[in-house]
């Protein structure tokens, strides 16, 4: 019986053994290493607010979601991390933006890292910014039956941002284990105002936990570039 118990013991050890490949020691390994990344390799989180100007307007206040991840697969920069990002609480809201690092070339040097989109007229780039355009206000109408203010505001009510794409661009981030610090631009053509506009920001922000955009959902105004 004892032998019986031994030759048990030993092959349940070996089928345990197979769930952990030399790979995945050496994943786990680069992920304790690395100052950027959880020591478990689950991703890390931040809320940012946004500061910055669009077509020469200043805005404030907007919010983006950025979550770092160890690189899923290889791309075609081969870069070191992945790098997502996008609006929050919604994913189209106003003067947020979308940044996808596999979309850019990304340089890593110690706590700081840059991602630079080529100029390109691509269509088709996964990363994008948010913007009311002036003309997409008077689309609405609001702004010829109510004056001043208050018909800026019902014009904004009832139109959806245009997803701008970037066709260049460049993202800087310092990261902190709990905090996040950077800059952003971005410039795309916007087929409402039917000429090329620069997205600026600058972004701060803290490491949080378990939050996820909304898609907006409301009908209204919108223009799309075809």
């Amino acid at each position: 019986m004892k032998r019986l118990a031994g030759i048990f013991i030993i092959g349940a050890l070996m089928i345990l053994g197979l769930g952990f490949s030399p790979a995945d020691s050496a994943a786990q390994d680069k992920n304790a290493d690395d100052p950027l990344l959880d020591r478990t390799g689950i991703s890390k989180q931040y809320l940012l607010q946004l500061s910055g100007t669009v077509m020469n307007e200043t805005f404030s206040g907007a919010q983006v979601l950025l979550a770092l991840h160890a690189p899923l697969v290889v791309s075609r920069y081969n870069n070191p991390y992945l790098v997502i990002i996008e609006g929050f609480p919604k994913r189209n809201s106003t003067n947020s933006f979308f940044w996808n690092s596999e979309d850019s070339e990304m340089t890593a040097l110690a706590n700081e890292i840059t991602c630079d989109i080529k100029r390109t007229f691509i269509k088709g780039a996964n990363t994008f910014f948010s913007f009311l355009s002036p003309e997409l206000l008077r689309h609405t109408g609001a702004l010829e039956t109510r004056a001043g203010d208050e018909g800026k505001r019902l014009a904004e009510s009832v139109a959806l941002p245009t997803a701008i794409i970037a066709r260049a661009g460049r993202l800087k981030l310092r990261i902190h284990s709990n905090s996040i610090s950077g800059t952003v631009w971005m410039k795309g053509y916007d087929p409402v105002e039917k000429s090329f506009v620069q997205y600026s920001a600058r972004l701060y922000g803290t490491k949080t936990y378990n939050l996820a955009p909304k898609q907006d959902q409301k009908k209204g105004t919108t223009v799309r570039e075809c």
